[in-house]
């Protein structure tokens, strides 16, 4: 099951996670949290994260497509060890544009 925290702030949607982004409920509660941010930029806490499988990895691709097409900024931030693992090992981490070590704040335009 996943967990979110959301945050809005004034620069910034901060969606904190946690639990599993797996095919189902995880991957489409994620999609519907981001897609529903009020900010432009949205930055997604992957710290709390302890499985992610394909549907999961797709749900990341999907929203990174969505915010490019939507004039819209996501962040990745702090994925969890086995969250970096799986981003490394198929290398969508390159693609999506991975902080793994930055503070979940709001960023200077």
């Amino acid at each position: 099951m996943l967990r979110l925290e959301i945050e809005e702030l004034p620069e910034a949607t901060v969606v904190r996670c946690s639990g599993r982004i797996v095919k189902g409920d995880g991957a489409d509660t994620l999609l519907r949290a981001a897609k529903s941010a009020k900010e432009p930029r949205i930055q997604i806490d992957l710290n709390g994260v302890e499985a992610i499988d394909a549907a999961g990895l797709g749900a990341l691709a999907e929203l990174e497509r969505w915010a490019r097409d939507a004039n819209r900024k996501i962040q990745w931030m702090n994925p969890s060890k086995r969250v970096r693992a799986v981003l490394k090992l198929t290398r969508l981490g390159s693609v999506l544009g991975v902080y793994p070590d930055a503070p979940v704040r709001p960023q200077a335009a």
